[in-house]
């Protein structure tokens, strides 16, 4: 009630739904950055992040690898739900099984995180490949894989989300799913002032492309 500015970007994968249908009630101009949430029918612009995780599957099954994993992020965030769904149709185009025991979430995104939920996910199925949610959490599942004496990528092949820093860090260097973050930011900007200038009354759903980088972890 009391917003006196022009219009919103609101960080997606921090806003909650009952937080976004109070805006859609309001004449508050408003673009979600990072996740969309749908059924809702809003702006938003987000990672292509099925497409991303068909990226790493492919590169890995090209590898021989066929029992992926997955050490997703929150289950609360729509982003993971893309992660997952991305996984699942990547297998089914490659004819390669899928079960709930090659998937793993966490609500942390930390190393502890990583490296927890890889132990629990290697006691629980046999994989040549995990891919994981967020590069910090793939560093704590490094970790995690050494200790279990695998051997990265021999044994298993590794692949992160983002492309932190870090991942050029790592032991070896991470292949990881990155897009351009600014790029994001950039789109839900120049949406914004579109929404104020010029109202067409339209609700888009924007993608920022994804790409693979192939480092020594696959």
């Amino acid at each position: 009630e009391n917003f006196n500015g022009s219009g919103l970007i609101v960080l997606g994968g921090l806003a909650d739904v009952d937080f976004v249908r109070t805006l859609q009630a309001s004449d508050i101009p408003f673009v979600i950055a990072g996740s969309h949430y749908k059924p809702l029918a809003i702006n938003w612009v987000m990672a292509d992040i099925i497409d991303g995780m068909e990226q790493a599957v492919a590169h890995l099954v090209t590898r021989g690898r066929r029992k992926i994993g997955l050490v997703n992020s929150s289950s609360m965030t729509k982003t993971s739900d893309e992660k997952l769904k991305g996984l699942r149709l990547a297998l089914h185009e490659f004819g390669l099984p899928f079960s709930p025991e090659q998937v793993i979430g966490s609500r942390e995104y930390d190393l502890e995180a990583g490296y927890r939920q890889t132990l629990e996910l290697l006691d629980r199925v046999e994989v040549d490949a995990i891919i994981y949610g967020h590069d910090v959490m793939a560093t704590g599942g490094l970790h995690a894989l050494k200790e279990r004496g695998c051997k990265i990528p021999d044994d298993v092949a590794v692949v992160g989300f983002l492309d932190y820093q870090i991942a050029r860090f790592t032991n070896p260097p991470l292949t990881t799913i990155r897009f351009d973050i600014p790029l994001m930011g950039m789109i839900a900007a120049r949406r914004l002032c579109l929404m104020i200038d010029e109202s067409d009354g339209q609700n888009w759903s924007m993608l920022v492309p994804t790409e693979l980088v192939i480092r020594e972890s696959t």
